[in-house]
């Protein structure tokens, strides 16, 4: 499911866009948000459809060879292959067919040549040979190769990861945490178990589902306000002399300091300096830190941060 982070950077990617327009057209913005939202999940459920379809060929290559009469040690891979029992939980589970049905996903129908680059390399792995050849067939041995497969030769594909880009823009960002999700889901996977392994949610809960529309509304908002803030901690820094993702970053953190009182200051500060670092440049994330934690200290002698009682559980940047 989306975490707070991601939601960060979609949100930071939507102030970004906001601030570039010449409409500064907030409802498009916050629709735009919101579908990129959707679109990480799409992107879930495409990633497990690859696996599926994976899974299909073997089974129809296999179908093929049985037919020949001289048969290659080929075939006896595909034969493990197409009898693993994941792959056979992952193709007949129901609620990851009805999610493909009504993303109506047919990207490996229409450009088989990801497919085809993906099983070449399968086939040629080291990985399907030493499962070839172990004797074992467990439940268990069956989904090490599978989260293997994944991990290995499906996630770091450099053309997939291309193809995925162009798909949609959003995908670029999500796709390291969608893999971290789908090797999660396929180690969930229980043999005995009818429940669907995939992921259902895409919020963690509804205060999850309502923080990045909250976050850009209230930078957008009060961005006069929060430049303002920040122009007292920097006063030798005119706002256009501050890196323009730096600034935002500055100012979703102040926005989460006086506007996301169940968010403690500290934990605001962590995320956006880990941000700062794979978004900015390579001091970005120390400029932040000392802005921040002076704006923190300034608005609490002010008192003008109330954090409730979750807020103030890592409330201690102060002591």
């Amino acid at each position: 499911m989306l975490n707070r982070r991601q939601l960060r950077i979609k949100a930071m990617e939507v102030i970004y866009a906001f601030d570039k327009s010449i409409e500064k057209d907030v409802p498009h913005q916050l629709n735009y948000f919101l579908k990129s939202n959707k679109n990480f999940y799409k992107l879930y459920i495409s990633s497990l459809s690859l696996i599926k379809k994976l899974y299909f060929l073997s089974i129809d290559l296999h179908s093929k060879n049985e037919k020949k009469f001289l048969k290659s040690d080929s075939d006896i891979s595909l034969k493990k292959f197409s009898n693993n029992l994941i792959l056979k939980k992952i193709s007949s589970d129901e609620v990851l067919s009805d999610q493909i049905k009504l993303f109506k996903i047919n990207y490996w129908e229409t450009y088989p040549e990801h497919i085809d680059s993906i099983w070449k390399e399968i086939i040629e792995s080291s990985l399907l040979e030493n499962y070839s050849n172990d004797s074992k067939n467990t439940f268990e041995e069956d989904k090490v190769f599978v989260v293997n497969l994944f991990k290995k030769i499906i996630a770091p594909n450099s053309k997939l990861f291309e193809f995925y880009e162009d798909m949609e823009i959003s995908w670029a960002n999500d796709y390291p945490l969608i893999n971290t999700l789908v090797l999660n889901s396929l180690k969930k996977i229980k043999s005995r178990s009818r429940i669907s392994f995939v992921m259902k949610r895409l919020y963690k809960n509804e205060e999850d589902a309502d923080f990045g529309v909250k976050i850009i509304k209230a930078v957008i908002e009060n961005k006069d306000m929060l430049q303002e803030e920040i122009g007292k901690i920097t006063p030798n820094w005119d706002n256009e002399r501050i890196a323009q993702i730096d600034l935002i970053l500055l100012q979703m953190c102040l926005s989460e300091f006086l506007f996301f009182d169940s968010i403690p200051i500290k934990v605001s500060i962590n995320e956006y300096l880990e941000i700062a670092k794979e978004y900015s440049s390579n001091k970005s994330n120390i400029f932040i830190n000392g802005i921040m934690d002076s704006l923190s200290k300034q608005l609490d002698k002010d008192k003008r941060i109330n954090k409730n009682k979750r807020g103030l559980q890592l409330f201690t940047i102060f002591e």
